[in-house]
């Protein structure tokens, strides 16, 4: 179990596109996701992001759905070469734009191995995990966000319990 310590008051740790991404949770002990170099029952970090609900997201939401109805009629009419891709999810486009890194007083090296964006019923909601799960001897992780590769200047640290 972990407990934020200090963090915005508003947990917003990133702006991408207009959309506000707000920290959802951090999980230590998780189970990691299927990666290159997996071993079975690995455990490790989930960081937790959800993209908050304003009108940017209802109108890129109602854009998707119009592009989807569009792709699927171009698929019918035309066969799958000419429709081209299924467009992307707004939620995905701005979500994986967002990385969180995790550091600690014991200098671990967390690689990021495996994360995920959108999906139905997900649209706007994130996770990425990390290897190893934290020593034991660590008390507080802290995690910092960039957007595309530039900070943010926003960061939170948890307690481990």
């Amino acid at each position: 179990m972990t407990t934020i310590i200090w963090a915005p008051g508003d947990l917003i740790m990133a702006s991408n596109e207009g959309v506000e991404v707000r920290l959802a949770g951090v999980r230590t002990n998780s189970e990691v996701p299927f990666y290159m170099g997996h071993v079975p029952d690995v455990r490790g970090i989930r960081v937790d992001l959800v993209g908050v609900t304003s009108r940017v997201t209802m109108d890129l939401d109602i854009a998707y759905t119009a592009a989807i109805e569009s792709w699927i009629l171009e698929r019918k009419s035309h066969g799958q070469e000419a429709a081209g891709a299924r467009p992307l999810m707004p939620g995905g486009v701005v979500l994986s734009a967002v990385k969180p890194a995790i550091t600690d007083n014991h200098d671990t090296d967390y690689r990021l191995v495996a994360s995920h964006s959108a999906g139905t019923g997900t649209e706007w909601d994130g996770s990425w995990f990390f290897v190893p799960e934290p020593p034991a001897a660590v008390k507080h992780l802290t995690i910092e966000f960039t957007v595309n590769g530039r900070p943010t200047g926003k960061s939170c640290r948890v307690q481990l319990d």
